[in-house]
């Protein structure tokens, strides 16, 4: 070991003896202290002008909002430096012939390496230094730092830096010439970043190479997350290529003959293939997740139902090449995306197994119907096979996929399906529309509860012109209700819906039931059905509209005390929306109770009326949403044309101009648990429309239902998978003292070390 240092540190004063060490050091800090400063600007100007910094640990030094962060942005570049750094640790020798001086004497090759690698490592402590004076400013002005994840994130660029070196230092043995060493490295990298999509066809050959990928492996250090695979990849590969290098200068020195020197160099590529095949193995991965919301691992709620999922299970993606979203799951990458895209799940359930199946198959019902020999749909599927540069022969046609699995019902698109070893089987969807496309946590852990737990029922009341599940028209309920393919519909968050009828008792296994806009009057026997349900403590979720209020009103008064108001307009100052677009703002109790309420600032309610209460039904009344009280509102009892008539406040009519509820909750004790009744005054908040349309607030009305459905539910879903909030929002620094710091940084701090270089060459040119 003694050696080993004696080299490292000879090695060490020869490389800053040298401009090039010093020089890459400047350019360096210069660069870093660049990005840094211009990052770190951002938030102090933040917290100046809106007295906030958000997530500001994450957007600092990880991925965030304003972009990549510091150690992203330093590994885009640090590649460039490794290479001229490493061009002559072995390559020099070898040109001089001071390598032989080293072979007479007694050290072994591999103390020779071994103490070259250790100089590099030395060399990759200072930069990491540079890195650590970041850290400490972020650490010492940050509120609640996030000190666990960006010290992951530092782990995971000196492991990188340490792994160029490696590949350097075995270039630099290759060759005498220094220039050839340099663009190696740069060949080496540049391959390491590629072997990721080699051998893709291929199960074993496509795992192996996936693995020696460097391509995103930082990624997961920098995202906060130790995983064990990921932690011994770096290790295997920087032995392999040192023990590439003592198998190349063995050669040399021993001067052997090339098939043993081969032999060598294979040996060693097969172990470092089966570390990387065991190592990533879901069952014996090793997680440790950094950050303080624990932003890499499943919720508690996931975790829990994933505990209750016994026995094998199958995930299986069926992949038709003539999707029109095909190139988002085309072969062969998608199969290891796939992988990574569930390993949360699998990191709780290692014996998850996950497959993919390519076919083909006209996705078009008409289509398929206008091609019965199927020979149109082969040639379109050879033609895509030709522009991805897949093998035709392994796509399975309509005929064999259908003895497989039914996707008719499915349209033949993009679909996975779940099949646990006892038969149950569930699909997960792409949506055509939400937030994302594919399923979340909150959508795969529905999945999965389905088929381990009963999930809660919505019983939608039909039978008297209700608004339907079925009804894909503008004020219909098919968006939120009714259609799988929408993220955000209820069924997709946790819920069985049922249509009843009130022609006979609810069913006791209903857990709450919504009635949307009737436009018939209900008879005293379907009154006598909603009482009674009721009385036994049902739970709902009424929606009603002011042109129907004369026949709302009737029952919402027998049954709740309440009523509707008519029509509200309103005018704000800019005429954002027109007047019969009430704007309405969640209250602060709501938000405490129905969490979704929580994501929006304004909700758009067309056509709306208020809800106010007219008798005592023995309810503790609050408010889910009040009208925005920017802008006037008023119940308007004239107008009628609000595009060509101008709307004015009349009290002498009877118009009343005051804050008004726009939808209730009401609440109280039956038996042993509390009854919770939310009353709209506008169903179209919830129709199809209201999806597509923002009316100038924006498209955000299923908080409404999925947080009442939280509430009503008692909390059975939608599956609360939230996290916590973050706590690093606060930057204590000055713009004023930011400026002093900017100026140090990208100023002073590469003048001293321009100084100190000068300071060190001109004592030694003095000696």
């Amino acid at each position: 070991m003694k050696v080993i240092y004696r080299i490292a540190k000879t090695e060490l004063q020869m490389l800053f003896y040298s401009p090039i060490a010093w020089l890459l050091l400047i350019c360096f800090m210069i660069q870093t202290g660049i990005i840094f400063s211009g990052l770190f600007g951002y938030f102090v100007r933040g917290m100046e002008e809106y007295g906030h910094a958000w997530r500001a640990s994450r957007t600092l030094f990880a991925v965030g909002d304003q972009g990549l962060g510091l150690w992203p942005q330093v590994l885009n570049f640090l590649y460039f430096y490794i290479p001229l750094l490493t061009m002559g640790m072995v390559s020099r020798d070898l040109g001089s012939g001071s390598i032989k001086l080293l072979y007479s004497s007694p050290i072994s090759s591999t103390q020779i390496i071994l103490g070259k690698f250790l100089c590099m490592v030395f060399y990759a402590l200072i930069l990491m230094a540079v890195l650590c004076v970041y850290l400490i400013i972020g650490w010492s002005t940050i509120e609640n730092f996030e000190a666990g994840w960006v010290l992951c994130g530092l782990l995971g660029v000196f492991l990188v830096v340490c792994t160029y070196m490696a590949v350097g230092i075995f270039m630099s043995s290759l060759t005498t010439y220094q220039i050839i060493a340099a663009v190696g490295t740069f060949i080496i990298l540049m391959l390491l970043n590629m072997v990721g999509g080699w051998g893709q066809g291929y199960d074993f050959v496509r795992e192996i190479t996936y693995w020696l990928s460097i391509n995103g492996r930082a990624g997961t250090f920098i995202s906060g997350m130790l995983c064990s695979e990921d932690v011994i990849y770096f290790p295997a590969v920087i032995a392999m290529f040192l023990a590439l290098t003592i198998i190349r200068l063995n050669a040399v020195r021993q001067k052997q003959r090339l098939v043993i020197t081969c032999g060598k160099n294979t040996i060693v590529v097969i172990v470092v293939c089966v570390i990387a095949f065991v190592s990533s193995r879901p069952a014996l991965i090793g997680y440790y997740d950094a950050t303080h919301t624990k932003l890499n691992t499943l919720t508690p709620v996931s975790q829990e139902i994933i505990k209750q999922v016994e026995g094998g299970m199958t995930i299986t993606s069926y992949v038709n090449v003539l999707d029109r979203h095909y190139s988002t799951y085309r072969f062969p990458g998608f199969i290891m995306q796939n992988q990574r895209y569930f390993r949360q799940y699998t990191r709780f359930k290692p014996e998850i197994e996950l497959k993919t199946v390519y076919y083909y198959a006209e996705p078009d019902d008409d289509l398929r119907a206008a091609d019965p020999t199927g020979e149109k749909t082969w040639a379109k599927a050879r033609y895509v096979c030709e522009i991805h540069d897949l093998d035709s022969m392994m796509l399975k046609n309509q005929q064999e996929i259908d003895q497989m699995v039914d996707l008719s019902e499915e349209g033949y698109t993009f679909i996975r399906q779940i099949v646990r070893d006892n038969g149950q089987k569930d699909w997960l969807r792409v949506y055509d529309y939400g937030f994302n496309k594919q399923p979340e946590e909150a959508e795969i852990s529905v999945a999965f509860k389905r088929m381990v737990m009963e999930l809660p029922k919505i019983g939608f009341v039909s039978g008297h012109r209700e608004a339907s599940i079925y009804d894909k028209s503008p004020m219909g309920y098919n968006f939120i209700a009714g259609n799988k393919k929408v993220q955000f519909s209820v069924w997709n968050q946790g819920f069985d819906v049922e249509d009843i009828t009130l022609d006979k008792p609810i069913p006791e296994y209903i857990d709450y039931i919504i009635i949307a806009d009737p436009r018939e009057a209900y008879s005293e026997s379907n009154e006598a059905v909603l009482q009674d349900y009721l009385d036994r403590g049902g739970n709902m979720l009424f929606l009603g509209e002011p042109r129907h209020r004369e026949t709302l009103n009737p029952t919402l008064r027998k049954l709740f005390g309440v009523e509707l108001t008519p029509l509200l307009v309103s005018i704000d100052k800019e005429n954002r929306v027109t007047p019969e677009i009430t704007r309405s703002k969640p209250t602060e109790v709501a938000k405490d109770l129905m969490y979704e309420l929580g994501k929006v600032w304004l909700l758009a309610n067309p056509t709306c009326a208020g809800v106010e209460i007219v008798e005592d039904k023995g309810f503790e009344s609050f408010p889910v949403t009040l009208n925005d009280t920017t802008a006037l509102c008023w119940t308007e009892l004239e107008t009628t044309d609000f595009v060509d008539d101008t709307v004015k406040f009349n009290p002498a009519i009877g118009e009343v101009c005051k804050v008004f509820t726009t939808a209730m909750g009401l609440t109280r004790k039956v038996g042993d648990k509390e009854q919770r009744i939310i009353i709209s005054g506008d169903s179209d908040i919830l129709s199809n429309n209201a999806f597509m349309t923002s009316y100038g607030v924006g498209s955000l009305s299923q908080v409404l239902i999925l947080g009442g459905s939280y509430w009503m539910s008692y909390g059975k879903a939608p599956l609360d998978v939230r996290r916590p909030a973050t706590t690093d929002n606060k930057v204590f620094m000055s713009v004023s003292a930011y400026s002093v710091l900017e100026f140090m940084i990208r100023w002073i701090f590469p003048l001293l070390l321009i100084g100190m270089y000068f300071y060190l060459w001109l004592r030694r040119r003095g000696r």
